[in-house]
């Protein structure tokens, strides 16, 4: 079972890396301010390891299979911060974005049958032309056709079988088809009941463990210094 994707980051443990610091000495009042804010800083900083397509250590996400478009884009609107006197929490109010959201946060694989592909995509219709990304999985499986099935001019004596594009496996072969020549070349007598699609390891949410804490402490400080400036002092 998936759980939902949050991330949570503790005021007095990330106070700890500074004998200086400490938040028991804050208002109530105070430590939720402080909270809020770090609240706002790493919610900025998820998004934009989502806008810049870094993970959290600064490496580039895996790109997507297919396709061009940036990986996680629209997750990153709908992420919420709740924060409250003892800690800050980064996660989402839709539990089925959370759960995707924990996917690729930790690399999970997603488990496929046909009735869950159906509801996403719709019943397929065998007749329609074969999918780019059936066409992909034909040439990775050394899919060939004779030079006769790619041009309309005969050709006499022995011909060797070349690699066609994807485009002409689009253009030329129906779905049902393509799915049944995969198979053939894969070895499968029956098409899977259930299968795994990999999910790589995107760590976007929140920040490595240090930066947090030192997120926290400089809203710690600045919190006490806004306090100490004309302000009632700690504690009051």
């Amino acid at each position: 079972m998936i759980p939902d994707m949050s991330v949570t980051y503790d005021a007095e443990r990330a106070a700890a890396i500074n004998q200086q610091l400490v938040i028991r000495s804050l208002s109530a009042t105070s430590r939720k301010r402080i909270l809020k804010n770090t609240g706002r800083v790493l919610l900025k900083e998820s998004r934009d390891h989502i806008r810049q397509q870094q993970t959290l250590s600064g490496k580039s996400m895996e790109k997507r299979k297919y396709g061009r478009g940036k990986v996680l884009k629209k997750m990153g609107k709908t992420i919420k911060f709740f924060a409250n006197t003892k800690n800050v929490r980064l996660t989402w109010t839709n539990r089925a974005i959370a759960k995707l959201a924990s996917r690729h946060q930790f690399g999970i694989p997603e488990v496929f049958d046909a009735l869950k592909m159906e509801n996403i995509h719709g019943k397929p219709d065998y007749q329609q032309p074969a999918s780019r990304k059936q066409a992909k999985a034909l040439l990775n499986e050394g899919f060939r056709v004779t030079p006769q099935d790619t041009t309309k001019k005969p050709r006499k004596g022995k011909t060797r079988k070349k690699k066609p594009s994807q485009k002409w496996i689009m253009e030329n072969m129906k779905m049902g088809q393509a799915a049944l020549v995969i198979r053939k070349l894969r070895k499968e007598e029956r098409p899977p009941k259930t299968w795994k699609v990999k999910v790589p390891a995107r760590p976007f949410l929140g920040v490595m463990g240090g930066d947090a804490s030192q997120i926290i402490s400089d809203q710690i400080e600045q919190e006490r210094q806004r306090r100490s400036n004309g302000s009632p002092k700690i504690g009051g």
